[in-house]
């Protein structure tokens, strides 16, 4: 799996953008290359693109996944919201399946990780204005980011 990690500073937005085929190994490489990012103790702010991606994991890697964050990266129960975003539910789509897992997972262990299938729930929930140069997107930006201290979306992947 490769990914690319761009930070935009202004809106404390860190995007990492994978392509190829998600496994547990490039999944813990690609955690590791996000979270030694120079930018990701500034922007709290994380969107996961996986929508480019092949799913080769199983169930028990994604709780594995989950559990070697909560371990080994304190930061993200305190300070960071992610926003982890596939293809929409189509039949036999595991990525999406196990996003939703993911989801459960990481909200058992204390961990603000949401996913989601549509571009423009994910910008609802992230407290960021994401950048509008994803060929995805189907609406414009919100005019200011929504304010989300009193509400927690319930579990389940999002879209429209």
């Amino acid at each position: 799996m490769k990914t690319q990690i761009q930070t935009f500073e202004f809106n404390h937005l860190i995007v990492m953008t994978a392509h190829g085929t998600v496994d547990l190994p490039a999944s813990k490489a690609a955690l590791k290359s996000l979270v030694a990012d120079p930018g990701f103790d500034a922007n709290p702010e994380v969107l996961i693109d996986l929508r480019d991606t092949a799913c080769d994991i199983s169930v028990t890697d994604v709780f594995e996944l989950v559990k070697q964050m909560a371990l080994s990266i304190p930061a993200l129960s305190d300070n960071h919201r992610i926003a982890v975003l596939v293809k929409r539910h189509t039949p036999g789509n595991l990525v999406f399946n196990y996003a939703q897992f993911l989801e459960l997972c990481a909200d058992n262990r204390g961990l603000n990780i949401r996913a989601y299938g549509d571009y423009e729930h994910a910008i609802d929930w992230l407290n960021a204005v994401l950048p509008d140069n994803d060929p995805n997107r189907t609406a414009k930006p919100p005019a200011r980011a929504p304010s989300h201290a009193d509400s927690r979306p319930q579990f389940g992947l999002r879209q429209s």
